[in-house]
């Protein structure tokens, strides 16, 4: 199926958003529509080998810079800085992009959410995805403990009033990423601080060198994710998923995310109770970025298998 690519910006009230959209066709041979909500820290042009599989399959993919991440900045501000508002702001960015290639293309949307780009997903879902017709949630921390997101929420607010919105959390900023890395650099891996995010060495290597990766939050859109994560996994949240919607998520055994297998069962768990139909691969050694991982081919073959279940008329 041939294939194209373009990357330009949509613009949702003021704030221009900086896309990259990869097509298939023929249109009639189209089956629906992808959209990516990447991590933080990353940005939406690492998905390119991703949309090329899509794309083969079938599927129109479009993958957006969040805000505060690669071309989506606002003005001089850092990298990180998601704007006044920005975690609500970024769900609503969603909402318009979703709404963009549904009115576009005239067929339906599944959501493939990354890391933070999961987070927003799981509260997308409930908030203005009624009409998604798939959820795919990759390297999600799942159901976090209370008490942990309670208190990066409380760090993160606090440091928005002590310092400001748009400053970096000097706690959180410096222990996020590196927590995520402790146990592979004492096994004598550390891989320049992130080899949490993959066993291949090529990849964590362009991860590294790339200038729009390894940015964190600032204080404003860490609180605001924290929230939105507890927000997520609460019983009374999920009871308003679309129970038409299926989940798959996808996650590496020794992604050290969500401890140790314990944050996805307890997702997986609230989601069944709410009858919502979950698809669930964990692959052995895998880490936290499985598009990225040294059996990517695997993975492609499992989404595009679960995707083709689905009936998108």
């Amino acid at each position: 199926m041939t294939a194209s690519s373009e990357t330009f910006f949509l613009r949702r009230k003021g704030h221009r958003i900086n896309v990259h959209h990869w097509t298939c066709g023929p249109a009639t041979k189209v089956k629906a529509n992808i959209l990516i909500a990447h991590g933080m820290g990353e940005h939406a042009g690492r998905y390119k080998p991703l949309a090329a599989q899509l794309n083969g399959a079938g599927f129109n993919v479009l993958a957006h810079d969040q805000r505060g991440h690669g071309g989506s900045l606002f003005g001089a501000t850092e990298q990180g800085d998601m704007g006044y508002n920005g975690w609500h702001e970024t769900l609503e960015d969603l909402k318009f992009l979703q709404d963009w290639l549904e009115q576009k293309y005239a067929k339906p949307t599944v959501i493939i959410g990354h890391s933070m780009g999961a987070m927003l997903a799981q509260q997308y879902v409930y908030t203005y995805g009624q009409s998604l017709k798939g959820l795919v949630l990759s390297g999600s921390p799942g159901h976090m403990p209370s008490l942990i997101s309670l208190l990066g929420q409380a760090i993160a607010k606090f440091d928005t009033w002590r310092l400001h919105p748009a400053a970096h959390s000097p706690w959180l900023s410096k222990n996020l990423f590196s927590a995520n890395n402790k146990a592979f650099a004492k096994a004598g891996d550390g891989n320049g601080g992130f080899a949490w995010l993959s066993r291949d060495r090529q990849e964590v290597a362009k991860y590294i060198k790339d200038p729009f990766c390894g940015a964190i939050l600032t204080a404003d859109g860490l609180g605001g994710m924290f929230d939105g994560l507890s927000k997520s996994t609460q019983k009374a949240n999920i009871a308003r998923i679309n129970k038409a919607i299926p989940v798959m998520i996808i996650s590496g055994e020794e992604d050290p995310v969500h401890g140790k297998g314990r944050g996805i069962k307890a997702l997986v768990k609230r989601y069944e109770k709410a009858d919502i139909k979950v698809t669930t691969k964990i692959y052995p050694a895998g880490r936290h970025e499985m598009f990225n991982e040294t059996n990517r081919e695997e993975v492609y073959t499992d989404l595009l298998y679960w995707l083709d279940s689905i009936n998108y008329d």
